[in-house]
């Protein structure tokens, strides 16, 4: 497994948009350095991406396990991508995007609607209009669904986010990425030596409604259901031995006891 050390490296400036706080994360040579900070939020990237890799999800990044060194004198475990940006590319967030065009905050707006259905269909059409992208439903409605089974309760309006090249104006859809929170990583809030279904009961979603269900269920009404998984039991476990010299045996157990009780909670993405 690759160490590197970032001590050197300029650390990328804290942007407060997620409602738990940020990881360390730094950028050298076309590459993403994430670092973990509240619980296992590296692992949770590297076992999420590599899992998608059997799936129809059609674009998104790869996360691979790393050593930090010496990151304030200590190392600590994270996780490496590259930059899915090109050159004069630059990162919108939904949350951005509103705020450009209408003067005020997508979420604060979102809070106002009444029905996630509403709330979903207000964000996909300012979306396609702003950008003149199409199929902006399907692709929230795929993010919604695999937020539901791996259990990411960071999906916020400045976490879902398109792409726009600066010389030719125009907009693309981001790639799926950004799961350090799923698969009950905070443990702050989730320590590992509690039940794992109790854990499970108390994650939130986000952005449409605090039920993952209701979000997918109001999606796919709209725009129809759009993930299928195809990785098995074995599968998880060959996935997991990518990240076990990183992580102690109870955090390994729990993420694939959670993994389990997904599996068995959504046969319909299989």
């Amino acid at each position: 497994m690759d160490r590197i050390n970032l001590d050197t490296v300029e650390q990328e400036p804290m942007q407060g948009h997620t409602s738990k706080g940020d990881q360390p994360k730094w950028q050298l040579k076309g590459k993403w350095y994430k670092a973990d900070h509240m619980g296992y939020e590296a692992l949770a990237e590297v076992v999420v991406s590599q899992l998608l890799k059997q799936s129809n999800v059609p674009d998104f990044v790869e996360y691979e396990p790393v050593w930090i060194h010496q990151y304030k004198e200590k190392d600590l475990p994270g996780c490496v991508s590259k930059n899915f940006r090109a050159k004069d590319e630059m990162l919108v967030s939904f949350e951005k995007l509103h705020r450009a065009y209408k003067g005020q905050s997508l979420a604060a707006v979102l809070g106002r609607i009444s029905e996630p259905q509403e709330r979903i269909r207000y964000t996909v059409d300012f979306v396609e209009r702003t950008t003149s992208l199409t199929e902006v439903g399907k692709y929230l409605t795929l993010l919604l669904e695999l937020d539901s089974f791996f259990l990411n309760e960071d999906r916020h309006t400045n976490n879902l986010a398109v792409i726009r090249n600066e010389k030719t104006k125009e907009f693309r859809l981001c790639p799926i990425f950004d799961h350090g929170l799923a698969l009950l990583s905070d443990l702050n809030d989730y320590p590992v030596d509690k039940d794992v279904y109790a854990c499970i009961s108390r994650v939130r979603a986000k952005p449409f409604d605090v039920d993952f269900d209701v979000q997918v269920e109001a999606a796919e009404a709209l725009y129809g259901s759009q993930l299928k998984l195809s990785f098995s039991r074995t599968d998880v476990s060959k996935t997991l031995d990518s990240v076990r010299a990183l992580y102690s045996n109870s955090v390994i157990s729990r993420v694939e006891q959670t993994l389990y009780e997904q599996m068995r909670r959504y046969p319909v993405y299989f």
